[in-house]
């Protein structure tokens, strides 16, 4: 079959259209030879942002940024059109997050965090939008909370300045001195040769003592042991019973003795009976003397079985 050279040029032209095409938009991150699904992410900023950019999904390239446009006098937002390349599907309450991949060019990509609410997005859907704050937006804030720190210092500062006078400001720098003389104190103490040095020592040579002596402190403690059983298994609450019965008959008797009943209750709170028992024992002794010394006044003995009456 014969091809005229008009249609050769035809075709070379229409496929050099095509490879133009399809290479401007590659170097725009879009394939036009796969099938693609389109959504739109609305920013206020777009700090690094550009087109054909990547769009990631747990880090994963999963699509570009196809086209950037400033909606002025409607939002004054800007429209962010991304090409997903990957067929997956956007679950309800999934967000794009502006994540700064090079900080030192300031260039930044998307990333695609899915939610957990049911349902898809549509290819055409509007995804909700997050900025992160990458490096530079983390220090800003610090920045703002430590220039708070440093007014509310300055402040507190001239505050003291009020308050001390130049008397209380002299007693602060005394207290201070006296302070650093403690101090120093201290360290002497704790120094070698020191009060506190020499204590510790001490402890030491005590509880190197006990540790020596400790077989026999064990010994001891055993011994111990072996006395507080013995005193368990005695009877000691029947002892103690028995012993509180008879102090309280001792004290019933002695409560009976001194009302003055029975005998030696008489004897002790009765002086009469003593007297008498004294005036008895004297009558007595004394007849005991007499029957010693004079006997025949008390027996008479006859030779002949009769008694020898006085004429």
């Amino acid at each position: 079959m014969h091809i005229s050279k008009e249609v050769k040029t035809g075709l070379i032209a229409i496929v050099a259209l095509a490879l133009t095409v399809w290479g401007y938009n590659f170097l725009k991150g879009k394939n036009i030879l796969k099938s693609t699904d389109e959504y739109y992410v609305v920013f206020e900023r777009i700090d690094g942002l550009i087109e054909s950019g990547t769009v990631y999904y747990k880090g994963f390239k999963v699509g570009n940024i196809n086209s950037i446009k400033f909606d002025q006098g409607r939002s004054n937002k800007f429209i962010l059109k991304i090409t997903l390349e990957q067929r997956i599907h956007i679950p309800k309450g999934s967000i794009v997050k502006v994540m700064s991949t090079n900080p030192i060019a300031s260039a930044s990509d998307l990333e695609i965090i899915f939610g957990d609410q049911p349902g898809f997005y549509q290819s055409g859907d509007t995804l909700q939008s997050v900025i992160s704050t990458g490096l530079m937006g983390m220090l800003d804030p610090l920045q703002a909370k430590l220039g708070n720190v440093l007014s509310g210092l300055d402040s507190l500062l001239q505050g003291l300045n009020q308050v001390l006078g130049p008397e209380s400001q002299e007693s602060l720098k005394g207290a201070i001195a006296d302070l650093g003389t403690a101090v120093n104190s201290l360290k002497r103490s704790l120094s070698n040769g020191g009060d506190l040095s020499n204590s510790f020592a001490h402890l030491e040579s005590v509880t190197g003592n006990l540790e020596s002596k400790n077989d026999e402190i064990s010994e001891t403690l055993d011994n111990l042991a072996g006395i507080t059983s013995d005193l368990e298994r005695a009877d000691l609450y029947t002892t103690i019973s028995s012993l509180d019965s008879t102090l309280h008959s001792i004290r019933g008797i002695m409560a009976k003795i001194d009302q003055g009943e029975g005998t030696l209750g008489s004897l002790i709170n009765d002086s009469s009976l003593y007297t008498n028992l004294d005036s008895t024992a004297y009558h007595l002794d004394a007849l005991l003397k007499d029957l010693k010394e004079n006997p025949g006044r008390y027996v008479q003995v006859s030779v002949f079985g009769k008694k020898d009456k006085k004429k």
